[in-house]
């Protein structure tokens, strides 16, 4: 049948139209692209860092500016001090709403026995404690935010780990901390195993896969740097079929065909990420686990 699209609206997910059957096995792109170096915000060692009332206001010293101790599920905004990312210490403002094109999240934290066993550890422990939600994203990265000398007990003695946007802002919260019917800001809150209740080719609900739902996210890949946002309507779900074969993930070629969503965050930053799906040949519902 003749696929059909919508016209994507700036800012705003759309999918992917043509209705290709899934090609043959192929590797996906996996893992390997949401592993990204591990940065970490090392605390300032001026005199304030050493103790006082300033380093107990400032935690994380002067450099990354926060005047309380991250918590978790905070969203956060990152000033770097150059023109690339993750060279030098971000300079950190909180994103209350999590609604403001937050850069990344605390998606966990990283107990230590005195300040300088965060400083020498932290930056290790942030990396592993948040393998498993980085695996299920596109493009992210572990930064570990140290606390200071001065501030290592007002930050509850423990490093605060962050995941952010590896090339870009993540747009919103990531993981369990996104609610059940939310909408997505950007693609780049979408994770592997996602079930999607789509509701126009511009609007995708996260849902519960213990029900009904449209789709679901098995992972993703990248367009070559020529590829405008346009043609990639009519490209990607070409791409998925190839390089996210449903096949591979147990999914009939016969019954199920590849499916895509992309947006603007991946090509404002470069990358060209699609988030490839799965969803049923004949536009039906998905119930459960079907693979």
């Amino acid at each position: 049948p003749a696929a059909h699209r919508g016209a994507a609206a700036p800012g705003w997910n759309y999918r992917g139209s043509a209705r290709t059957p899934c090609g043959p096995s192929a590797c996906g792109l996996g893992l390997l692209l949401a592993l990204g170096g591990v940065w970490y915000a090392m605390a300032d060692r001026s005199p304030d860092g050493l103790g006082g009332p300033q380093a107990a206001r400032q935690p994380y010293g002067g450099t990354v500016g926060l005047t309380r101790p991250l918590r978790d599920g905070d969203c956060v905004i990152a000033h770097w001090p150059g023109s690339e990312r993750f060279r030098g210490t971000p300079r950190l403002r909180l994103d209350p709403t999590c609604g403001t094109a937050p850069d990344g999240q605390v998606t966990a934290f990283a107990p230590a026995a005195s300040a300088d066993q965060a400083r020498r550890t932290g930056a290790a422990e942030c990396e592993e404690r948040t393998r498993e939600i980085r695996g299920r994203l596109a493009d992210v990265r572990s930064q570990a935010v140290v606390p200071t000398d001065g501030g290592f007990e007002a930050a509850g003695r423990r490093t605060a780990c962050l995941v952010l946007g590896g090339s870009g802002p993540l747009y919103g919260p990531i993981g369990s901390r996104r609610g059940t019917g939310s909408g997505f800001a950007d693609t780049a809150t979408m994770e592997r195993r996602d079930c999607l209740d789509v509701r126009s080719n511009r609007d995708a609900r996260l849902v519960s896969c213990e029900g009904s739902y449209d789709e679901q996210v098995l992972g993703f890949t990248r367009l070559a740097p020529d590829v405008t946002l346009s043609e990639a309507r009519t490209e990607s779900d070409t791409a998925c079929a190839r390089d996210v074969p449903p096949g591979d993930y147990g999914f009939d070629p016969s019954v199920y065909t590849a499916g895509s969503w992309t947006s603007e965050g991946p090509w404002k930053n470069g990358t060209h990420f699609v988030v490839c799906t799965v969803r049923r040949q004949n536009g039906g519902t998905m119930e459960g686990d079907e693979s």
